[in-house]
């Protein structure tokens, strides 16, 4: 039994060390996965300032969350070189970094075949060392042999339609918030709840068919049968 469940654990703890760190590229299926690979990719650009490294492993680094195109805008703005390492100068408006998302309602993600827009617009600010005017800041992730990365960075070019797609779908996401059913009356009614007490099986039976049908009459009738129970149960 023992070695059978030493086997096991050794199982499972390589199967626990096999799962990568970051998020796969592959998975990003909702927004929530889309928030944590862009925070990784940022972290990823951040630390290439923490240490000098080798061009090869710069690369590496890099590599799971940006396009050649788009590593190569951002290495060519930021990448310093000093007896043959390689590292970033730290800047409070450096070019080519995963921008300051908040990753809330404001920052949105909008799927257009196998191409992700991400994009916020961030209101003027005139506070603190970097002052700016309202704009927008967005990033396009493409699909790359089954891989999402950082294919561009926007900027400001967020496209018309993407703009407007986003749009839709909020009002769409409004209009079906108020179509919400709440709980019906009648299921707080006392003569409801007492003949669940007594036939708990006849009580579902009957409100599960008033909810499909929606009929009045069967409503009545039900309160009707729930208020003979009790008159029965009190005689």
């Amino acid at each position: 039994m023992y070695k059978h469940l030493t086997g096991i654990i050794i199982t499972i703890a390589v199967m626990v060390a096999a799962i990568p760190s970051h998020t796969n590229a592959e998975s990003l299926n909702n927004k929530q996965e889309v928030y944590k690979f862009l925070q990784n990719a940022f972290h990823t650009q951040v630390s290439l300032s923490e240490e000098e490294r080798s061009m090869k492993e710069v690369d590496e680094l890099l590599d799971p969350y940006f396009s050649e195109e788009a590593k190569a805008d951002f290495l060519d703005e930021n990448l310093v070189s000093e007896n043959g390492k390689y590292f970033t100068l730290g800047s409070d408006a450096a070019a080519y970094y995963i921008p300051f998302f908040t990753y809330s309602d404001s920052t949105k993600v909008v799927k257009e075949g196998s191409k992700i827009y991400v994009y916020e617009y961030f209101p003027e600010n005139n506070d603190g060392p970097v002052a700016y005017e309202g704009h927008y800041e967005g990033l396009l992730l493409a699909e790359q042999e089954g891989e999402f990365k950082v294919a561009k960075f926007l900027g400001e070019n967020i496209p018309e339609k993407i703009l407007k797609k986003a749009e839709s779908n909020e009002e769409a996401a409004t209009q079906s918030s108020f179509k919400t059913p709440e709980n019906p009356n009648w299921i707080n009614k006392p003569s409801y709840q007492f003949g669940f007490l007594l036939n708990p099986f006849d009580a579902l039976f009957r409100s599960g068919s008033m909810l499909l049908t929606d009929n009045k009459q069967g409503i009545i009738a039900l309160f009707e049968h729930q208020e003979l129970n009790g008159q029965l149960a009190s005689n």
